[in-house]
This record gives C-alpha cells, sequence and structure tokens, in this order.
C-alpha cells in the first residue's frame, strides 16, 4: 500500500523497510519474496538478536542458526541503550 518507488543509489534511504526473515518452516524463492531471508545467516546485525529470542532455532534448509555465529564474528555491532 505504501509503494516501493526506485530508489538511487540502490540502497538509498527508504521510507519503509520491512524484511520478513522467516516464516515458520516455510521455504519460498519468488521475484516477490525470498523465504528464509537471503542474507539472514550473512549479517551479525540480525542473527544476534534472532537467537536471543529463539536460541535454539532452525533455519529452514541451511540447518541450527546458531553454527553461522563465527561467519558474522567480524562484524561489529552494539547494543542500544533502552529509551527512556
Amino acid at each position: 500500500a505504501l509503494g516501493r518507488p526506485m530508489r538511487y543509489p540502490r540502497n538509498a534511504p527508504r521510507t519503509l523497510d520491512l524484511d520478513l526473515l522467516l516464516f515458520g518452516d516455510l521455504t519460498l524463492d519468488s521475484p516477490e519474496l525470498t523465504l528464509p531471508h537471503p542474507r539472514l545467516l550473512q549479517r551479525a546485525f540480525v542473527l544476534h538478536p534472532l537467537l536471543e529470542i529463539a536460541p535454539d532455532i532452525v533455519i529452514p534448509g541451511y540447518g541450527p542458526a546458531d553454527q553461522f555465529v563465527a561467519h558474522v564474528s567480524a562484524q561489529p555491532i552494539r547494543r542500544l541503550p533502552a529509551p527512556g
């Protein structure tokens, strides 16, 4: 409903950015949507919080998510302070 106008450069700021990471055990590869998210296991800022809320999560087609932590260990991330 909000549309997604083309931006230049490709990763320029967006009005709205929503990434669907997983949907149960569903795997999907279509022009509109790929599940699991194709870069889910390559991003520390996604993988670490996911493992905090679901430490035993298994990524369909890949296996346990915790086995990918070493692959993103060089990516710096930091916890932001809670608001208020």
